[in-house]
């Protein structure tokens, strides 16, 4: 009786297309065809998610604001360095593997080499730079921890490597390993009570697991041996050719999501940036969920496109109206519940993170809606207009913080990032072709 109500529910909720992907009818066939076409790869990282949410709150009740914030910090910085030691070049590595098979040793060697050389030339300057622009030794020591992970993570090709040969349960072991042991490592620093440095050597125990699993895996299943690789100049000079628009957009990207904390920290202080950070480590979950809803709808409106375009639009609207009404309909009660929800979760020490939550939930929804047309400008191979308008945001983005944050303290830093959304999408419909579609697309009755 509850499931038959359940169903007539989401019948009116759900435009028809996305019930009938989803659900289908009420009944156990209907929640394999969900399971089916949702990859169980993806899953586990919606597991992991959960997981590290949870072992979150917990570190930030053991921290508090101030050491988090130096934690937050260190990683946010060296997020955005780590785009020069990876080059960008992941996807183009899949590609390649997947075009010249034979060449497996070359392009597998090349890669890893290359990283290596970079991620260590990457790290010095991480390096000197902390020492240059930090007078709080802690922070230095955690930068550089944080920052060594760059000479750990070349062997993660070989993860790439796996995908190409259609193998992603060998990553997903990865992910369901580090998911499982780290938060152990976690309770046993806070029980051990050993602060804040071992949580940042806890980012040098994940690349060392992944690299163990990742070269067990190589060796044992595919028989082969790392000694067997090989480095060709040719083949890294295609790839920096190839990948460099890559590497700019992850920069722009990462600049974005981590620009925030670091501008936090400098233009006010560690204890700032912990309690943003808590506060935007709730607005993921508002994020998570629906982003699950669109990776596991979009192929079925790459499908449409194929047999109608007009179809294909109303799919891409409809996507569009289901995503940005869930994600409004899940923001709501957290803004009004946000004190009790910061309690719960980070404690009264974080009650001044309210104010920050209420403003950054609603960058959620742009998030959802640039997610949703990046998928867009993919399928149409206008991946340059994306980056175009992922930039623009960028530098809005750090402008406005640089504005908004001595005037509302962490408040500015949420305000800014809603704004340069906002724009980031006001800039994709200044293309012709994208204003075009999305016009027609949300006009169309």
């Amino acid at each position: 009786m509850i499931f038959h109500r359940l169903n007539l529910l989401a019948k009116k909720i759900f435009p028809e297309w996305i019930y009938g992907f989803l659900i289908g009818k009420w009944d156990p066939q209907g929640f394999k065809k969900y399971f089916h076409n949702t990859n169980w790869l993806f899953i586990s990282h919606a597991v992991t998610f959960v997981s590290s949410f949870l072992i979150f709150a917990v570190v930030a009740r053991y921290l508090g604001p101030e050491n988090l914030g130096k934690l937050n910090y260190a990683q946010s910085l060296v997020a955005i360095f780590s785009i020069f030691a990876g080059l960008g070049i992941d996807q183009i590595l899949k590609r390649d593997l997947i075009a010249n098979p034979e060449k497996e040793n070359e392009i597998i060697g090349t890669a890893i080499l290359s990283k290596l050389l970079f991620g260590s030339l990457t790290f010095i300057v991480l390096v000197l730079t902390a020492i240059t622009i930090e007078t709080d030794p802690v922070l230095t020591l955690l930068i550089a921890i944080s920052g060594f992970t760059f000479i750990l993570n070349p062997i993660g090709v070989l993860g790439i490597l796996f995908d190409s040969k259609v193998a992603s349960k060998y990553n997903a072991y990865i992910t369901i390993t580090t998911a499982t042991v780290l938060p152990l490592v976690k309770i046993l620093i806070i029980v051990f009570d050993k602060g804040i440095i071992y949580f940042a050597l806890t980012l040098l125990l994940e690349a060392i697991i992944a690299g163990i699993i990742l070269v067990y895996v190589y060796k044992k299943v595919y028989k082969k041996s790392i000694k067997s690789l090989s480095f060709n100049f040719g083949i890294l000079k295609q790839l920096l050719k190839d990948s460099w628009p890559l590497l700019l957009a992850g920069l722009s990207a990462t600049i974005y999501s981590r620009i925030d904390q670091v501008m936090i920290q400098h233009l006010l202080n560690s204890t700032s940036v912990g309690l943003y950070a808590g506060a935007t480590k709730i607005t993921t979950i508002v994020q998570t969920f629906p982003g699950i809803i669109i990776v596991s709808l979009f192929p079925a409106i790459i499908n449409a496109k194929k047999l109608n375009y007009e179809k294909y639009l109303d799919r891409l609207k409809s996507l569009m109206i289901f995503s940005g009404g869930f994600v409004t309909l899940l923001i709501v009660p957290i803004v009004i519940l946000a004190p009790i929800i910061i309690n719960i979760i980070l404690g009264d020490q974080f009650v001044d993170s309210v104010s920050v939550l209420r403003i950054h939930l609603w960058t959620s929804l742009g998030i959802i809606l640039v997610a949703i047309i990046q998928n867009y400008l993919i399928a149409e191979n206008l991946g340059k207009i994306f980056f175009i308008a992922t930039l623009i945001g960028a530098v809005i983005n750090i402008i406005l913080n640089i504005i908004l944050i001595p005037i509302f303290g962490i408040n500015g830093a949420a305000m800014a990032t809603f704004i340069s959304y906002l724009l980031t999408i006001f800039s994709i419909l200044l293309f012709k072709k994208p204003r075009k579609d999305l016009k027609y697309a949300i006009l169309k009755k």
